[in-house]
């Protein structure tokens, strides 16, 4: 339900929002769509051939203009400081392998108003929640829109 993640991202136009682990681009379609006009979208992924699919989806659906396709080292966020409204991660959390210093290496590129969502399969969320805890972020919220997955939205407690 990638509209039920863009509600958790509290996106609106003009915003900047980091699509951590991007992939072929499923869900930076509808961050694209939902920061137009005037916002930008930053989707990273470790996998340069992933990013390729991602450029065609978006060159298809005519939104080139408003995604910044970017490899990143792994586990490495490799987004700027005080850049982005949100920072989401959807089912790539568990794949870190070291989720908490990700998170404390990502939360200075937050905005003041910044939130980070984690979006998984309900297996992980005990883990994700510990780590981001660890971290020094706090849960704003948890929705479950699905059975089978939870989305988790986290503010910077600095």
């Amino acid at each position: 339900k990638p509209e039920k993640i863009v509600d958790a991202l509290g996106i609106t136009p003009g915003m900047r929002v980091a699509d951590i682990g991007a992939g072929p681009g499923f869900l930076t379609v509808h961050l694209a769509r939902a920061v137009r006009p005037g916002g930008k979208i930053v989707a990273t992924d470790i996998d340069e051939a992933a990013l390729e699919s991602l450029e065609m989806r978006l060159e298809t659906a005519g939104l080139g203009d408003v995604v910044e396709p970017r490899i990143v080292e792994p586990d490495s966020p490799g987004l700027e400081n005080d850049a982005y409204d949100a920072i989401l991660l959807a089912e790539v959390d568990h794949q870190l392998a070291d989720p908490v210093a990700w998170l404390k290496a990502a939360i200075p590129a937050l905005k003041k108003t910044g939130r980070i969502v984690i979006s998984n399969r309900i297996q992980h969320a005990a883990k994700s929640e510990a780590a981001a805890t660890k971290a020094g972020l706090r849960l704003e919220s948890e929705s479950t829109p699905v059975p089978s997955h939870f989305i988790a939205v986290y503010v910077a407690t600095k």
